[in-house]
């Protein structure tokens, strides 16, 4: 780096498609890969990811019309389908079908009025009927999954709408065995009594389900994996197949000498039982870096060393103590908050647990004030 950045994520295009190549090892043979890019590609940035992607992929999945558009507009994207995954509003139904993207849809009204918006405009919506097997989120029961299905086919004679693909979602792939074996069999069963066409896409495994359920995923056409993607696998036997894709750092913005007893940041809650080198990084909570992170133990790498984060993270700056580092750090010095340093490592997964949340809020949490850079 060339010293420019206070804060940035380097983003490792080469671990990324390695990660494809092994998602696309643990699927059943010509099973196509839909990488989940919502949320700015799981905060690693989509400009980044989608382009280094192209070629491995059969296509992207984004959480709304604005991201669809985003990414149809980077280079090297175009000519594989972008998947809206949540429900699309009304008034975005026509931008959806102009555009070219595929929607998810739950009911017989939004098949109907997704007929409706792509009617006279020289273009059908193309969409992926949704069944709730479990998840509670969207799509139709089971009981009511034949009758979506037979619905859009009876709008597609009008030549308005196609029926790109059917598919659910499992929702405990990496907590509940049992539970998860029966809603794939649910789901083969609904989707056999269909009688679906090939060109008709089948697809339900997030990356729990891509990596540990693959001898069940032999009636699929497509998995559809996020975290996996970026080297953070949700089943621990797995871990070893996958590299991390991102390293997130910071700098050393002030390094200072403070005295036995000295007190730092708001609220005054740690208290230096010793003579102490403390150096301010250029990160805080408007940056990503959790504030529940305070007084949980938190560490940071600088000089290949972990050092303790110090009282209460802040908006722009946090902490920490550098006294046993070699070589007496300065300002302006790389520290890393996620990856590897020297010979130490802080996985993201270690952040998460001490910040009592998930892996998946802390990779979609770090802010725009942080540079993706790719490497």
């Amino acid at each position: 780096m060339d010293g420019q950045f206070r804060s940035w994520a380097e983003i490792d295009t080469g671990a990324l498609c390695h990660n494809a190549g092994a998602l696309a090892q643990a699927s059943p043979p010509g099973v196509g890969l839909i990488a989940i890019v919502k949320a700015g590609a799981y905060g690693h940035g989509a400009g980044i990811v989608a382009p280094a992607l192209a070629g491995r992929v059969a296509g992207y999945g984004v959480a709304n019309l604005a991201e669809a558009r985003e990414l149809a507009a980077l280079p090297h994207v175009g000519g594989v389908p972008i998947l809206i995954l949540s429900p699309v509003l009304p008034h975005e139904r026509a931008g959806a079908v102009a555009g070219g993207f595929e929607v998810s849809v739950s009911t017989v009204a939004e098949a109907e009025a997704f007929a409706a918006a792509a009617a006279g405009g020289g273009r059908p919506a193309r969409v992926h009927a949704v069944a709730d097997t479990g998840m509670g989120r969207m799509g139709a029961r089971p009981d009511e999954f034949a009758g979506l299905v037979g619905r859009i086919r009876d709008l597609a004679r009008g030549g308005a709408i196609e029926l790109a693909g059917v598919a659910t979602h499992l929702p405990s792939a990496d907590e509940e065995e049992a539970f998860t074996h029966r809603q794939i069999a649910d789901f083969r069963d609904l989707v056999q009594a269909l009688r679906l066409g090939p060109e008709v896409a089948v697809h339900l495994a997030n990356s729990a389900g891509t990596l540990g359920y693959r001898e069940e995923m032999d009636f699929v056409t497509h998995v559809r994996p996020g975290l996996a993607l970026y080297g953070v696998s949700p089943l621990p036997a797995h871990r070893g197949a996958l590299r991390p894709v991102l390293t997130w750092k910071t700098r050393l913005s002030l390094v200072r000498d403070l005295p036995t007893g000295a007190t730092i940041s708001y609220g005054r809650t740690r208290t230096l039982d010793r003579p102490s080198r403390v150096a301010t990084l250029a990160t805080g909570y408007a940056d990503g870096f959790p504030r529940h992170l305070s007084g949980r133990g938190a560490e940071v790498l600088i000089g290949g060393s972990r050092c303790p984060v110090l009282g209460r993270v802040t908006m722009d700056q946090i902490v920490v103590d550098v006294t046993d580092v070699p070589g007496r750090p300065e300002a302006g010095e790389e520290a890393v908050l996620i990856g590897r340093q020297g010979g130490g490592t802080i996985a993201v997964d270690e952040m998460a647990e001490k910040a009592g949340t998930i892996v998946w809020e802390i990779l979609t949490g770090i802010g725009p004030r942080v540079v993706r850079v790719a490497v």
